[in-house]
Order: C-alpha cells, then structure tokens, then sequence
C-alpha cells in the first residue's frame, strides 16, 4: 500500500508510522510531513526491532483508511491501484489500445460504430504511422516501463515530450496505459501533470499571438504615414514645378 502526501504531492510507502490516540500517524520520507488517520476496523499490532509495538499495513483483513489530517497538518491519503503492476515491455501493450478504443484518441467505442463520437475519426481512414510517436520519445516511453513506479522517470518523459512539443502524445500513451490499467494512479496524475504543463505554454503563445499583431499594427501605421508625407511632398513639388513655368518666380 502507498500513500500521496498532499505536501510534496509524491507516492511514498507505508514504512514510518506509529499508533497515537488509536489513530495512525504516518510520515513522509520526503518531505517530513506528518499526517493522520483512523482505521475503519482495529489494525493489527506486530512488535517492532526494540519491542515496541507497531500497526501492521497489512492486518488480517486490510483496514480501510480515512484520512483525517491534523489541524495545520498536511492531509494523506490512500492511492488505490499506485502500486499497479508495470507495463509489460512490447510494443502492442506499450502503444497500441485493446480492442474496445479508439485507435486514435484511446476513448471507449462500440463495434457498431463506424467513426468515433470524441474525435470524429472514421476508423476505415486511420492510418497508425501518423499518430505514432517520434522515434526519441517511444525509446523513452519503453525506459520507462521498466521504471514505472518512480516519478522522476516519468517527469523525465514528460519534459522531453514538452521540449519536442509531443504533449499530445505523451498524453495518447498514459491514456493507451489507462485503458489497459484504469486504477493505475501513477498514469492518472502524469496525465494530470501533461494538462498542467499544456496551460503552462498557452499563455505564452497567446502573448507571441498579441506581439504579433501590435507589430503588424505598427507596421501599418508607419506605411501609411510614409505615404501621406510622400504624398505631401509630391503636391509641393508639383506647385514648384507650375510656379516655374509661369516665369511668376520671385
């Protein structure tokens, strides 16, 4: 079993924790936060290295934890399914989804249809080499099966995707490994953490969006300004040259 401190936000396990007025107290390794929680059912008690008693993780019957957080204490929570299984290692399982899902954005589809209802693709017309990932980012990909339970593995894919601006796709592959593990939580907050980062590069591309066009503005401006004064000088001209050849010369 492994918790989500809410403090530093990463899956820690359940090693450092102690009984206090009948409730759990756990610690997170990371981050030193301590939080509460009450057991549904009575936890069983195993002695520890020193004799001290202990609430076992793993009673006779797993207790159902409720997280009840101290007062200025950060809240912990249980992860149901953030100790899945990793992705098995070949391609099929890796970046292809189960029958039952949309080949392109990984929703749920029935055999009826004939186009899917999210993306609008018409499944005669898929093509799998246009939707596949570059070549950099799929050896990443399978890296990462084989360290799926760390975060910082996961973090690393991320920022490449975003540096070669395969978000999208990276997020097509956590989907391909929801469908095939839906309780999977780690895949849940990397999607979660793909969202975040996409907001993160709107802005900016929104302001490179209004420089744009200030710019085209002024362009504007400045083109029809030179053509007002060229105008001008052309009018002038033109009186002088007319002055002159009525011998009206001062």
């Amino acid at each position: 079993m492994k918790f989500q401190c809410e403090a530093c936000e990463r899956l820690i396990p359940l090693e450092s924790y102690r009984l206090e007025s009948g409730g759990l107290v756990v610690s997170c390794q990371r981050c030193g936060a301590e939080s509460r929680a009450r057991a549904a059912q009575p936890l069983a008690v195993t002695p520890s290295v020193g004799g001290e008693p202990l609430a076992s993780a793993r009673p006779a019957e797993e207790p159902v934890l409720e997280s009840a957080a101290r007062a200025g204490a950060p809240a912990l929570r249980v992860v149901r399914g953030a100790v899945a299984a990793a992705p098995p290692l070949d391609d099929e399982a890796l970046f292809v989804p189960p029958p039952g899902h949309c080949p392109k954005c990984v929703s749920t589809r029935r055999e009826v249809d004939t186009s899917c209802s999210q993306c609008g693709l018409v499944y005669a017309n898929f093509v799998e080499s246009e939707h596949q990932p570059s070549e950099a980012l799929r050896e990443e990909w399978r890296r990462l099966a084989g360290e799926w339970g760390q975060w910082e593995a996961h973090d690393r894919l991320l920022t490449l995707a975003m540096g070669r601006g395969e978000l999208a796709t990276a997020g097509r592959l956590y989907r391909v490994r929801l469908a095939r593990a839906p309780d999977d939580a780690v895949a849940q907050r990397a999607r979660e953490e793909i969202v975040r980062r996409a907001t993160v590069v709107v802005p900016t591309e929104v302001e490179g969006a209004g420089a744009s066009l200030l710019s085209r503005r002024m362009r504007g401006v400045a083109i029809a300004v030179l053509f007002l004064v060229v105008l001008l000088m052309s009018a002038f001209i033109i009186q002088r040259v007319g002055v002159l050849l009525s011998g009206d010369v001062p």
